[in-house]
């Protein structure tokens, strides 16, 4: 028996890794042309790079990592959710993406937690995103998309 919600995160992933893999696959990570953490500083730079490392991960097919260390606990929890590990629902939704390309727009840092809003290009229709970080010791993790 397959519940609602175990479905719709996985596909709410698939989206926001569908947009990393393909905007990383674009140009490399290091290119300023797809490197969009440059226009922050301080902890808005560095939540603003979970989200560039998210699209690299995914451009690299690093599943693991993109559980293990980008992802909040919680987050990659609920997205293996449905039976499957975080890993092949991530591997999953990487397969299944579409040609998008993806640039941070905005980060509001509030202590512990901040929000990005991201631009989605799919090169038909444009839209936003907005990615919930959490820091953990000294780094970012996306807790939800």
């Amino acid at each position: 028996m397959t519940s609602r919600l175990p479905r719709t995160l996985p596909a709410t992933a698939a989206a926001a890794l569908a947009v990393a893999v393909l905007a990383a696959g674009c140009a490399p990570s290091t290119s300023s042309s797809s490197n969009s953490t440059s226009k922050f500083k301080g902890d808005a730079r560095s939540a603003a790079q979970a989200v560039e490392d998210l699209q690299a991960a995914a451009k690299d097919a690093d599943y693991a990592k993109i559980c293990t260390q980008l992802l909040a606990p919680s987050f990659a929890g609920r997205i293996g959710g449905s039976g499957r590990a975080c890993q092949d629902a991530v591997e999953n939704a990487v397969k299944d993406a579409d040609s998008i390309d993806m640039t941070v727009q905005q980060v509001s840092v509030n202590g512990d937690t901040a929000t990005a809003r991201v631009k989605l290009e799919t090169g038909k229709k444009d839209r936003t995103a907005t990615f919930q970080l959490e820091r953990d010791g000294n780094r970012w993790k996306i807790k939800s998309l």
